[in-house]
């Protein structure tokens, strides 16, 4: 089998596909991956084909831009720049169709990848790494920007809301879609969020008691569970962070996604949260322009360590509420505060708090005073406890393996 792995994002969005993919190698299957320029060398690693879905100035266009983690302005943003590269993406993939033995592996985001499906009769299986992306009016997930339906919302208005949605994206990428399906002798499509996910197969990246399947689900979905990969599994901790973790009571981690360009005034939030608590601190990014320009002996910044092994060394960890973070978190029985600013991450927070494995904040709260009254509440013992619970739901099954089985059954 020849499974082309498609997906574009941050490395939450594309550490597991490389996870799929290095399973399904091993399984002695051939592997490429179409994904951000960024991911060759991780790509070749791997031992992986590579092809560039988006370049590093595209990637930097959207992440530089401070919009792109607005609630409302962030799709637009993606939407304006992402459209216009679906006719591109289309002709790249349609290059790399070869016999019967080729399958799609894709993210929903991808439509190019639906589309080439559809006109090549490609098998392919969606794969979704949150469940937010799945609409359900039975159990509607949180939306940004405060968009999310009251529970007491009937019915009835909540499919009417969710047909909305459907409308909106079709407004905002229908026409580049339509453009590029006609481009390969395709009819037009409604309701974009239906027709994007593969009629073949859905694989959810989390268990159900992160997010329980619902009556109004797509019936082709199947979860696997969370796959637990942060791309370097045979890396160790640095060797001088290893030693801070030890020296001292365990340091609270800060770390505020690998897109997250903006975070300067966040991380100083958080230096002075440290100081008023006495607390010790990891503070995780690649970007070393948001590092405050003063950091006590107390704090380090590291660009980057694998979570799976810093986290047992950690009395909690505060950030963005990306799906990868948050099931490290939660598999290292480690309480989460999450401060979430779009997309996936206020649903991310919310389902974490009621695992009561956290807290969140949301957006306008994310200063020093509240982030040092948060971290006081989710540092307290029963937290602690719950985690350790949580941690416990995850068992020996291997997800990938299993992921890997339900594409091999294309």
């Amino acid at each position: 089998m020849h499974a082309i792995l498609v997906t574009m994002g941050t490395d939450g969005d594309v550490f597991p596909y490389l996870a799929l993919g290095a399973k399904l190698s091993a399984r002695g299957h051939q592997i490429t991956l179409v994904a951000n320029q960024r991911y060759e060398a991780s790509a070749i690693e791997h031992g992986f084909g590579f092809h560039t879905l988006i370049s590093s100035n595209e990637e930097h266009q959207l992440f530089s831009n401070p919009d792109f983690w607005h609630p409302v302005r962030g799709p637009l943003l993606g939407a304006r720049v992402g459209a216009p590269l679906i006719r591109r993406q289309c002709l790249l993939l349609t290059k790399l169709v070869g016999g019967r033995d080729t399958v799609f592996v894709a993210s929903p985001g991808v439509f190019a990848a639906a589309i080439v499906r559809e006109r090549f009769s490609v098998r392919m299986a969606t794969v979704i790494c949150q469940p937010w992306l799945i609409p359900s009016a039975i159990a509607p997930p949180a939306m940004p920007g405060g968009l999310s339906l009251p529970r007491w919302a009937p019915l009835p208005l909540r499919r009417l809301f969710f047909r909305l949605i459907d409308t909106l994206g079709g407004t905002l990428v229908g026409k580049q879609i339509g453009q590029a399906r006609a481009f390969l002798g395709l009819k037009p499509v409604r309701g974009v969020f239906s027709w994007w996910y593969s009629p073949q197969r859905v694989i959810g990246l989390f268990p159900d008691w992160y997010a329980a399947p619902q009556a109004d689900w797509p019936s082709q979905i199947r979860l696997t569970g969370f796959p637990l990969y942060d791309g370097r599994p045979k890396e160790d901790l640095p060797a001088d962070l290893e030693s801070f973790c030890s020296v001292g009571p365990r340091p609270v981690v800060f770390t505020f996604g690998t897109g997250m360009l903006h975070a300067a005034q966040t991380f100083q939030a958080a230096l002075e949260a440290c100081a008023k608590l006495g607390l010790r601190a990891v503070f995780l990014t690649r970007y070393h322009e948001q590092m405050p320009q003063r950091l006590s002996d107390n704090v380090r910044h590291v660009s980057f360590a694998p979570l799976r092994k810093l986290l047992p060394h950690c009395a909690a960890i505060v950030h963005h509420g990306g799906i990868g973070t948050v099931s490290q978190a939660l598999a290292a029985g480690t309480p989460q505060l999450i401060m979430p600013l779009a997309w996936d991450q206020p649903d991310n927070a919310q389902r974490v708090k009621q695992l009561g494995a956290g807290d969140w904040l949301s957006r306008r709260r994310h200063t020093a005073p509240l982030i040092t009254e948060a971290l006081q509440r989710i540092m307290a013992p029963e937290i602690k406890g719950r985690c350790g619970e949580v941690a416990r739901l995850f068992d020996d099954a291997d997800p990938l393996a299993a992921a890997a089985v339900l594409i091999e059954g294309l």
